[in-house]
């Protein structure tokens, strides 16, 4: 049966359909559509112009999945509907326009679904996964497996922007006044400093943003579809967007979308591989989405989804924590049927994305390169297993 999901996200919204079963998952299409909400808030109110902006990126991906067969369609949201007041205003209007319930996600369990798409690197020497959001940020130390264990901090890159950087690029002056913000929100949520993380897994479009401009700066390319970073070449990168004047094109040229976003991630970035001191840095093509459908196929996670066969939504409310909206619904799961409306399909979405990129079986603790990766499906174990390969188009660590 085939399975969606799609994230409602503080600078895009994202899909992701795979081919499921009760165990495993094989991602067969993604689709990502460039939109802030926090463009569109009136205060802390998201606006009847954003809303409708939501709705029809809604509707075409809605159909992108109706196209597909999909069965059952989770939305999700994060910080992005989290922060604003309207938020259930928000979500009764999307659930009737384009039937499809929204799901919130609290801070840790979004991290928690990073942890759980990116178990394979726990296999790493001390590897600490980096999500930089726009509203949050997320790291997560995957020698621990318990989700009080994951950090989601109250802040993220558009906050990061708006408090610091007075035109579109931060100075040096600005990296300077971020770099000691962000370090105090680091010392007060404990996050370790030097000789506890060796390896940093990058998470999350935009980390995937930096490492396209990084790419295209340094002149590299990834090896056996590993994408890794250098840390001497990426502190000239960032030393390169403070200052240079072609700076605005290296970012337009690889991710125009993530325009104001690039310079506060950079910033941050350097300042958490340099207080981790890591000897590897890595970019993962797996995030919440993945982790999400996991959990959910496992059945730890709960939520509502939308049915196209029978055009009505089912499934269970999950319990929200106290720094997510508290739903108004309560029921078990609610009948509604879709109205017919369509929507047009992105140019983006018109590809179908290949076959989701994970990693094969590894050793207990890796140090150096990466092996080489191979294109296997959603993993549905707890643990990796270090004493045998997966098998060929079955799941193995993540």
């Amino acid at each position: 049966m085939k399975y969606s999901v799609i994230d409602i996200s503080s600078s895009s919204i994202s899909l992701i359909i795979a081919e499921a079963d009760e165990r495993k998952a094989e991602i067969i299409f993604k689709d990502r559509a460039s939109i802030s909400l926090l463009h569109y808030l009136d205060g802390k109110k998201l606006t009847e112009r954003g809303t409708e902006k939501l709705v029809e990126a809604l509707k075409v991906m809605r159909d992108e999945c109706e196209k597909f067969g999909v069965r059952h369609c989770y939305l999700i949201s994060t910080a992005a509907l989290r922060v604003i007041e309207n938020c259930d205003e928000v979500s009764k209007i999307v659930e009737e326009k384009t039937g499809l319930p929204v799901n919130f996600m609290d801070g840790k369990t979004e991290a928690y679904c990073d942890y759980i798409a990116n178990l394979y690197y726990a296999s790493y020497e001390n590897a600490v996964l980096i999500d930089l959001g726009g509203k949050s940020l997320e790291i997560c130390d995957l020698t621990k497996g318990s989700k009080e264990d994951m950090v989601c901090l109250d802040f993220g890159l558009l906050d990061v922007h708006r408090k610091f950087i007075k035109k579109i690029q931060p100075n040096e002056k600005e990296a300077k006044d971020i770099k000691k913000f962000v370090s105090d929100k680091f010392d007060d949520a404990d996050i370790p400093k030097k000789e506890v993380f060796a390896t940093a897994v990058m998470v999350g479009a935009t980390n995937h943003a930096v490492y396209d401009i990084y790419a295209d700066y340094a002149d590299v390319k990834s090896e056996d579809g590993v994408k890794s970073i250098e840390y001497k070449k990426f502190k000239k990168l960032v030393a390169h967007l403070l200052g240079d004047a072609e700076r605005s094109t290296l970012i337009l040229n690889n991710a125009p979308e993530k325009l104001y976003l690039i310079g506060p991630a950079t910033i941050v970035l350097k300042t958490l591989f340099k207080r981790f001191g890591v000897k590897h840095i890595l970019v993962s093509d797996r995030g919440v989405k993945e982790g999400y459908l996991q959990l959910v196929l496992e059945g730890k996670e709960s939520g509502m989804y939308y049915d196209f066969e029978t055009k009505t939504s089912g499934g269970a409310v999950r319990e929200t924590s106290a720094a997510a909206p508290k739903s108004k619904q309560t029921r078990k799961a609610v009948k509604k049927v879709r109205p017919e409306e369509k929507g047009g399909v992105s140019e983006e979405g018109k590809k179908q994305a290949k076959t989701e990129t994970a990693q094969p079986a590894a050793p207990a603790k890796k140090r150096g390169r990466p092996r080489k990766q191979g294109a296997v499906p959603i993993q549905a174990e707890a643990e990796p297993k270090n004493d045998e390969p997966a098998p060929e188009n079955e799941v193995g660590e993540q």
